[in-house]
């Protein structure tokens, strides 16, 4: 009996292709749905408070509409996370907002009042990275509102501690999030690049598990055995060799016009499965090792000397 086994260079070769395929999808996936709006998220991070800073500092000089300038920054950063935000996502921030104030209404109007812009509650709420970091942003903005109104309207005096912890916070703010660059217009674009390797992975853990699978092999009698089932020797009519030369894949051809695919390139040892049914089919154009039989050429005419002697 010859029988096929999937050969080791195929089986490795689809194996690191499922395996990388797979990697650079889910990479691809999380650079789009997360590593991106944290970027973006922490450069309008950067350029609010950087602005702000620069309002306080320029109202400490006595320059006009210092604040007001800063104020406007901080609801043009209001606005650019409400434009990076779907309605759904709008909509659960707006939920959680109000379960908060109910549930930490002291706390964070104490927090307010004191200056400190960065506060952390301990508030649970199932929501994913980019959810809690806009959460987060959405409290700091009103924290950064609030905090310029209460300058603007002298009740935080330059040597009071809300003023103090007004301005670290501040400049916390700009220390953690300076390293932010400009976000590039083309980065979610070059992601789908590979996102797209995500579905082709799983193309090749089918294919890898299907070849796997199958087995072929051929009886001493002639009985051919495959996936679908076995067929005698009698029941196969004909052998597809077409791509044989090329792709190194046959079809075998069962009496009702039904057709079998080997691939030599997946399955070691389908040469000699092929060969055998094709030499036994057209033993004049195959032979048993499914090469090819070289036609004989036509012999060269020899002269043959005679052995009779030559008459004058």
């Amino acid at each position: 009996m010859i029988q096929t086994r999937p050969r080791t260079r195929w089986v490795i070769q689809m194996s690191l292709m499922t395996v990388m395929c797979a990697v650079f999808g889910v990479w691809g996936w999380y650079d789009y749905s997360v590593k991106i709006p944290m970027d973006e998220l922490g450069y309008q991070k950067k350029v609010a408070f950087s602005n702000v800073k620069s309002g306080l500092e320029a109202h400490a000089n006595g320059e006009d509409n210092a604040l007001q300038t800063a104020a406007q920054a901080v609801q043009a950063a209001r606005q650019q996370l409400g434009a990076s935000m779907t309605e759904d996502e709008i909509e659960q921030l707006k939920s959680v907002r109000e379960e908060m104030n109910s549930q930490f209404k002291s706390e964070m109007q104490r927090a307010q009042e004191e200056g400190l812009v960065s506060v952390e509650f301990n508030y649970t709420a199932e929501l994913g990275t980019v959810a809690q970091a806009r959460l987060r942003w959405s409290l700091e903005i009103d924290r950064l509102a609030a905090g310029l109104l209460a300058v603007g309207q002298g009740r935080w005096a330059r040597g009071s501690d809300a003023f103090a912890n007004f301005v670290e916070g501040v400049s916390s703010g700009i220390t953690a999030y300076q390293k932010f660059p400009v976000p590039n217009k083309w980065n979610r674009m070059v992601q789908w690049l590979f996102i797209l390797c995500g579905p082709y992975a799983v193309v090749a853990g089918l294919q890898l598990t299907g070849g796997l699978r199958k087995k072929y092999s051929v009886d001493e009698d002639g009985t051919f055995h495959h996936p679908q089932g076995s067929w005698e020797a009698a029941e196969i009519s004909d052998i597809d060799m077409s791509r044989w030369m090329s792709k190194s894949v046959a079809k075998i051809v069962h009496t009702d016009g039904r057709t079998v695919m080997v691939d030599d390139y997946v399955h070691q040892d389908a040469d000699q499965i092929i060969g055998a049914i094709a030499h036994r089919l057209r033993p004049e154009e195959w032979t048993d090792h499914a090469k090819a039989v070289e036609s004989n050429s036509p012999s060269e005419e020899v002269d043959i000397p005679s052995d009779s002697p030559e008459q004058d």
